[in-house]
């Protein structure tokens, strides 16, 4: 079974939680000792423990978080069992405070790691909190049986409410995280949404794909924000955006990059293809000023297109953008309402 890890995101504060638990253990176990009628009999082997611990919770800080894997988390988590076991045994037994250490180990495992995983170490912290029931004959009249009733449940119950609480902020995280790839007036992906699928597809882990990238700016659109104030300015890119949408295949994307400005990423096509794609989005918006000319009057939407092709004209994602943007300035400089590509303005572009 493939062991759970916390996620990439939370790796660094895992290790260094793991850390700081381990260097509280470290003097807990060793200062411990100090206290009033704290049993002291095996205090060597409680200062060797609290070595043991105070050397793994600084190297809890100086491992690099990127380089963690599932056995960095999991293998300190069961040493630490024994260890635990070992440290309840030479303070006391059924006596010793150090059985309040494994429900450090229930909160950490249960927020960390997956659930099926953190039951299971909610059932060993339970296994080692028993063991005094083997060597210590006095265990039972000692309370061992009462502390059991009470803190076997506790451990499930706490790892229970730990794996929820994460899991809901988990979702929470993951929720912020979508919201912020989108634009919030067209619900279209934003710029960071944009740069983060070109990033993906060119120089990234699928250098093989052949990627259209088209930009498009709306017409004037500052004359419509001058006569109808923002809402009918924000009417006109919604339904700028459902154009594009409407013009665009399923896979690919339409983001809003800002303003007026939008941008088509599209993959798996050819430069007739792109061609294609950019006719559609060209009418599409033109018919959505047509629709709109009833409630604006005297709205003429239109606009300005440039596209280009990785990898025909362009080997990066900033020599794409690039290309398209100065196709859509030819068409900005040659009268707007139209369509450029690198094959027209670019002598030895391909297609040309």
């Amino acid at each position: 079974m493939r062991l759970g890890i916390p996620d990439k995101d939370e790796r660094d504060v895992a290790l260094k939680l793991a850390g700081a638990l381990w260097l509280t253990g470290a003097i807990t176990t060793s200062t411990g000792m100090l206290i009033p009628a704290a049993p002291t009999g095996h205090w060597q082997l409680l200062l060797v423990l609290a070595a043991c611990q105070l050397a793994w919770g600084v190297a809890c800080f100086l491992i690099p978080f990127n380089t963690a894997n599932a056995l960095t988390f999991h293998i300190p988590a069961l040493l630490a069992l024994p260890m635990i076991a070992v440290m309840v045994a030479a303070s006391g037994g059924p006596d010793s405070v150090a059985t309040y250490d494994l429900f450090f180990i229930v909160s950490y495992c249960a927020y960390f790691f997956p659930a099926r995983e953190a039951i299971v170490y909610a059932a060993l912290c339970g296994a080692v909190h028993a063991l005094p029931l083997l060597y210590d004959p006095h265990a039972v009249s000692k309370g061992m049986l009462v502390q059991l009733y009470i803190a076997a449940p506790s451990y499930l119950v706490l790892a229970y409410v730990m794996g929820r609480a994460r899991s809901r902020l988990v979702q929470l995280r993951y929720a912020a995280d979508e919201l912020s790839r989108v634009d919030p007036l067209t619900d279209l992906p934003n710029r960071r949404a944009f740069t983060e699928r070109m990033d993906s597809h060119i120089g990234g882990e699928r250098l093989s794909d052949v990627t259209g990238l088209m930009l498009v700016d709306l017409d004037d659109f500052k004359e419509a924000n001058t006569i109808w104030g923002h809402p009918g300015g924000d009417r006109v890119l919604c339904e700028a955006a459902l154009a594009l949408r409407s013009a665009a295949r399923a896979d690919d994307m339409v983001a809003r990059l800002g303003g007026d400005e939008f941008a088509v990423v599209a993959h798996g096509l050819d430069i007739e293809g792109m061609r294609a794609l950019a006719g559609r989005a060209l009418e599409a918006i033109r018919s959505a000023g047509t629709d709109l000319a009833e409630e604006l009057p005297g709205l003429r939407l239109t606009a300005s297109i440039g596209w280009a092709l990785y990898p025909d004209t362009a080997s990066t994602a900033e020599e794409l953008i690039a290309a398209a943007d100065l196709s859509l300035r030819g068409v900005k400089g040659s009268g707007k309402d139209s369509v450029l590509s690198p094959s027209d303005w670019l002598p030895d572009a391909t297609g040309a």
